[in-house]
């Protein structure tokens, strides 16, 4: 029960930063997961790879009730959406491959570098200065950002915010499509965990593949009713965004600092 409880305080969190930031919550789902699995016995081999195949399928719901926040609200670009879909979907697939032929450790390692770069992102604040030519760049930077979150178990949405901001488009319009585009994402990722893991030895009850569906079903559930909440909060203009932004940056450092040291 202590652990169920905690599960769906982590999944409200991640919810309310998900509509609020555009970010999809790894920084606290991964980690968490990672802590849920260790204490169940589980291989140190297999932690990692049970916690970024588990992460895309609680954000799934997450990313879509952000999406369809957003949408009431009349930001959303289709047309950016349907140029990056297919390298997001293809990237999402050689991402989930490449994580189940590795080490548990050298995942490991993979996501707290993310997670460090993620934060020092967030902690600066960086708006890249909008560039013209941003359009040539939609296929290779769907299919790197399909890959690294596939492989870390994030849904992408900071990168592609940022690749959406130098594109030119207008902030509300980049964190909307964002969430849009995470959906390929934490779909193709959670279907490409459970084929690649299915049947493996060590898995947990109640696994399918790599996704654990206690895990899924007690972080989606709050996290997908917060995630209104945090949409709306995005709106509110007497919120100061960037401070909090910058504060949990900071705790997002200190996070990836740690796993790195645990990895190395």
């Amino acid at each position: 029960m202590s652990v169920f409880c905690i599960l769906v305080l982590g999944g409200a969190l991640v919810g309310i930063l998900s509509g609020l930031f555009g970010v999809g919550g790894a920084i606290i789902i991964v980690p968490l997961l990672n802590m849920l699995f260790s204490s169940m016995g589980v291989s140190d081999n297999l932690v990692q790879h049970l916690a970024v195949g588990t992460a895309p399928s609680t954000m799934l719901v997450t990313s879509l009730t952000t999406f369809l926040a957003h949408v009431r609200m009349g930001s959303m670009r289709w047309d950016v959406w349907k140029k990056m879909l297919a390298g997001i979907v293809v990237g999402s697939v050689a991402g989930a491959l490449f994580a189940h032929r590795i080490q548990g450790q050298s995942l490991e390692l993979i996501f707290g570098i993310m997670i460090v770069v993620m934060a020092v992102q967030m902690i600066m604040g960086f708006k890249p200065r909008p560039h013209t030519g941003a359009q040539n760049f939609y296929i290779p930077v769907s299919l790197g950002i399909g890959i690294l979150s596939s492989l870390t178990g994030v849904a992408g949405s900071l990168q592609l915010i940022i690749f959406l901001a130098w594109a030119g488009y207008a902030w509300c319009d980049c964190v909307s499509t964002a969430a849009a585009l995470s959906l390929p994402i934490t779909l193709t990722s959670t279907i490409s965990y459970i084929i690649l893991g299915w049947g493996h030895e060590g898995l947990p009850e109640f696994s399918l593949g790599y996704m654990y569906v206690p895990g899924t079903i007690g972080l989606m559930i709050p996290s997908m009713i917060m995630a209104v909440v945090g949409a709306r909060l995005a709106h509110w203009s007497k919120l100061p965004a960037d401070m909090l932004k910058r504060a949990f940056g900071v705790f997002g450092l200190f996070v990836g600092i740690s796993i790195l040291i645990k990895a190395l």
